[in-house]
């Protein structure tokens, strides 16, 4: 052992007296040597001193269930390879007694699955080193059980066993359930079974039903028949409401958002809606609607546990980005005014690019508890790249929810505006331009998911109507159509895709202020412009006559759209993710002149850590096809450098 630490030195030793020059991977080579070879003897030397322990787990003979899916049911389990690497292994002791208890484990996870007849057994071979243990499982399934016939028996009188199997979700649990016939039968899946039947009947109006299922195997082929014995008892009827909590407001404003009515026809479904629409009312942060032990009849009490957020609060909040570089907010409201359960508010949010003020009054129930309207006065001075917005009006909006994953917004506005460009030298298209919108708008969302993290499609579309009477400035139709899909690939791995395109009409040929116009390029669009920079502009000149910059002057139709690749690392890092991405758009004077400028698109990748405030984001992007006003080139001359093919992006949250 001491000569093969020598080699290394004395080779070092004969290279410098012929007078050559040791390389650089000579030399790291040599260290790892002597690093091998010392880590080697040591390892050597305590080998016969180690308990024996796991080296290797194998599962042979699976066919119905992979691997990685039984490596999950037994505790048995072997040491990764830097583990291996390291020696660290010790967290991973050789035990028969823990590998026969993994044989029951295994034959109960096939037995419960439809697998009677499963046989399993282990066997351990010894490696070159005595305590590094290979453990293989192998695994004889068997036939499986299937189910040959399948009966739903209804204990009831006629006319309800009618109504039963005519309902439509009793339909739709006959023809979904686990226990058809054809089906394996697994034993796991009884409990499902007997919880969809007993949540069909309660959604039916029947409070308090009893579900069963009996099953007869025949040893010799392992098939099953199984009955699905239902009771649904009597069909009850909400007759009264038992309320917890303080409440600061009238009983009936609370069993109002219920939306439920003495003498309703129970409904599982409509006490889980029930409750989220009291959860979701802005008065009350926390809320239960269950069935205390009363006598299971026809009559039915419904207990409501409420508790309210405090009457009056202040938020704040800052954050800051790339683009707005700090913003915060300060909130106030009251949220029962005068015992109603209105909510008004009154709020400021500043950055360097939009500053607003304004107030808010919330009704929260109008037609029923799915509907709601806001409205609110506003102020806003807001700094564009090539103009400046002074803005005040009123808005009124009537929001609709029509599923949990489903909403339709109705609003007007009315709002009186001063534009100035921030160019003297150019006309956007006047220096001073005042003007009144008075809008409709009717709006969508759809989610397909229900988390804070989006899973799915997300669709949002718009249309807004101007001048409709004639009592704006200008008449026009804007049309937006927003599209999100949010596809898993694997755990760990998103990729997210956004279409983002709209168009603008109106009656008249007449340039439209900058604010109604479509913008694109930024943090949240597409990446690599900075904010708005992406489309038409024209040249700006100093005082003296010189090119200063290049402003852009917007269209009538937009489009954007991006594809990223969002991979969460916190396996490694921990709160950290990474995302390549490629976005692309443009913006045109209006439809007819879409062939005018060719689509631009940007690429590159960043990094998000996961903050108690969101995600904080930085991507850096590269235009792949900028134009000469991109880069800054005015007639051919170069005023620019090679940065204005980046963009670095930092913001609080996704893109999108």
């Amino acid at each position: 052992m001491l000569f093969l630490y020598k080699i290394p030195v004395l080779f070092i030793q004969l290279s410098v007296q012929k007078n050559y020059i040791i390389s650089t991977g000579t030399f790291l080579f040599s260290g790892l040597l002597i690093l091998f070879t010392m880590t080697s003897a040591v390892f050597a030397m305590d080998d016969t001193e180690r308990d024996p322990v796991v080296w290797n787990v194998n599962i042979e003979g699976n066919e119905e269930f992979r691997s990685m899916v039984l490596r999950q049911v037994i505790a048995t389990s072997q040491p990764r390879i830097f583990q291996k690497m390291f020696r660290r292994v010790s967290d991973y002791p050789f035990s028969e007694t823990e590998l026969r208890r993994d044989e029951v484990r295994l034959e109960r996870f096939y037995q419960r699955r439809g697998y009677p007849d499963v046989d399993v057994h282990f066997e351990v071979e010894d490696r070159r080193r005595e305590w590094q243990k290979d453990v293989t499982f192998f695994i004889r399934e068997g036939s499986p059980s299937p189910i040959v016939s399948s009966e739903i028996i209804i204990d009831a009188d006629e006319q309800t066993k009618q109504e039963i199997r005519e309902a439509r979700d009793f339909i739709r649990a006959t023809n979904r359930h686990d226990y058809r016939t054809g089906r394996v039968h697994q034993l796991i899946r009884q409990p499902d079974v007997e919880g969809l039947f007993r949540e069909t009947l309660e959604n039916l109006g029947y409070a308090w039903p009893d579900v069963t299922v009996e099953y007869d195997r025949d040893p010799a082929t392992n098939e099953v028949d199984v009955r699905i014995h239902l009771t649904p008892n009597s069909k009850t009827y909400f007759t009264d409401f038992q309320i917890e909590g303080d409440l600061s407001v009238p009983e009936r404003v609370l069993i109002r958002q219920t939306d439920i009515k003495v003498g309703d026809v129970y409904s599982r479904s409509q006490m889980q809606t029930a409750q989220r629409s009291i959860f979701n009312h802005h008065l009350f942060r926390f809320a239960t609607i269950t069935l205390p032990e009363q006598e299971r009849d026809s009559t039915l009490t419904a207990l409501i546990r409420v508790r309210e957020y405090s009457k009056r609060t202040v938020e704040a909040a800052v954050g800051v980005g790339r683009e707005e570089v700090v913003r915060g907010q300060v909130a106030w409201q009251h949220r029962n005014i005068m015992g109603t359960g209105h909510r008004f508010g009154a709020n400021i949010r500043a950055s360097f690019i939009e500053q607003r003020a304004g107030t808010d009054y919330l009704i929260p129930y109008v037609f029923n508890s799915r509907s709601s309207n806001v409205a609110s006065l506003f102020g806003v001075h807001r700094l564009e790249p090539a103009y400046e917005l002074l803005q005040g009006g009123f808005n009124s909006s009537l929001i609709y929810q029509i599923r949990r994953n489903q909403t339709a917004t109705f609003s007007y506005e009315f709002s009186f505006n001063e534009e100035l460009s921030r160019d003297q030298g150019v006309e956007l298209p006047d220096t001073v331009l005042n003007y009144q919108v008075s809008s409709f708008t009717l709006s969508g969302y759809y989610s397909e998911g229900f988390g804070r993290d989006p899973r799915g499609w997300v669709i949002q579309p718009s249309a807004e109507f101007s001048g409709t009477f004639g009592e704006a400035t200008y008449s026009f139709q804007k049309f937006n159509l927003d599209v999100r899909r949010f596809t898993p690939i694997t755990g760990t791995t998103t990729l997210a895709k956004r279409v983002n395109t709209g168009a603008i009409f109106n009656a008249k040929d007449i340039d439209l202020p900058a604010n109604i116009r479509f913008f694109s390029g930024g943090t949240n669009s597409v990446r690599g412009w900075a904010r708005q920079t992406l489309g038409p502009s024209v040249p700006s000149f100093s005082d003296d006559g010189s090119f200063n910059n290049f402003l852009p002057i917007g269209g009538r139709a937009a489009l954007a759209f991006n594809m990223e690749l969002r991979q969460d690392i916190s396996g490694i890092i921990p709160n950290v993710g990474m995302a390549a991405f490629i976005d692309g758009g443009q913006v045109w004077r209006d439809i007819r002149s879409l062939e005018e400028r060719p689509v631009q698109f940007g690429a590159g990748g960043g990094l998000r850590y996961q903050a108690p405030i969101g995600p904080v984001r930085v991507d850096i992007a590269y235009k792949l096809n900028p134009t000469d006003e991109d880069l800054l080139i005015y007639n051919g001359q170069e005023f620019g450098s090679r940065m204005n093919r980046f963009g670095i992006h930092f913001s609080i949250g996704q893109a999108f």
